[in-house]
C-alpha cells in the first residue's frame, strides 16, 4: 500500500507540472499575440509621426514659397538646419578626431542635401517632376530626407488623381494630393 500511496503522489507531481507548464505557454501565448499585435501598430505609428513630420514641411515650403514670389521652383535647404543640430554634435566629437568643427559640419551638412530644387504648383505644394512611383519617393526624401525602404513604406502613385499614396507594411496609408497640398492619414484598426 505504501508503493501504490508514493506512485499516486509522483503522479499528481507530474500532473501538477504538466498544468504549469500548460498555464506558462497559455501565457506566453498570450503574450506573443499581444506582442505581435502591438508590433504591427508600430509601422503605423511610424507613419503617423511622418505625417506630422510631412504637414509640418509642407507649410514650411509654402510659407518659404509666398515669401519667395511664388517661384515654380524652390531650393530647399535643410544646410542651415543640419548645421545648427551638426555644430552641437561636432562639438562633443571634434577633439577626439583631431578635426576643426567646421569640417565636420561641413561634410554631414553635404549628406543632408543643400542642392535640393523642387518643382511647385500654381498653389505652392511641392509636386512631382515624373508622373510615376519614382517621382513620389523623390519627393517623399527631397521633403523628409527619409528612406523609404528603411521605414517599410511603399509607395503608390495614382494617375487619375494625382495623389501619392505612402503604405506601411500593417496597411497605415499617408495620401498627399498634389494639387491641393491635402494631406489624408488612415490606419487599418482591424
Amino acid at each position: 500500500m505504501l508503493s501504490q500511496q508514493k506512485a499516486d503522489h509522483e503522479l499528481l507531481s507530474i500532473y501538477g507540472k504538466v498544468i504549469a507548464i500548460v498555464v506558462l505557454l497559455v501565457l506566453l501565448a498570450i503574450f506573443g499575440i499581444r506582442y505581435l499585435n502591438t508590433a504591427s501598430n508600430i509601422g503605423g505609428r511610424g507613419l503617423e509621426l511622418e505625417q506630422n513630420r510631412f504637414l509640418n514641411v509642407l507649410a514650411m515650403v509654402r510659407s518659404q514659397w509666398l515669401a519667395s514670389g511664388r517661384p515654380d521652383k524652390m531650393q530647399l535647404s535643410w544646410h542651415n538646419l543640419a548645421s545648427n543640430v551638426l555644430t552641437s554634435q561636432s562639438n562633443k566629437t571634434a577633439s577626439k578626431n583631431g578635426r576643426t568643427n567646421t569640417d565636420e559640419i561641413n561634410d554631414d551638412a553635404d549628406l543632408v542635401g543643400t542642392d535640393n530644387w523642387i518643382s511647385l504648383s500654381d498653389q505652392g505644394w511641392p509636386i512631382i517632376d515624373t508622373n510615376d512611383v519614382q517621382g513620389c519617393e523623390r519627393l517623399w526624401g527631397q521633403l523628409l530626407a527619409t528612406n523609404l525602404q528603411q521605414l517599410h513604406i511603399t509607395v503608390d502613385y495614382q494617375s487619375d488623381t494625382n495623389i501619392c499614396r505612402y503604405s506601411s507594411d500593417n496597411k497605415a496609408s499617408l495620401s498627399y494630393q498634389l494639387q491641393t497640398g491635402r494631406v489624408i492619414f488612415l490606419i487599418n484598426d482591424g
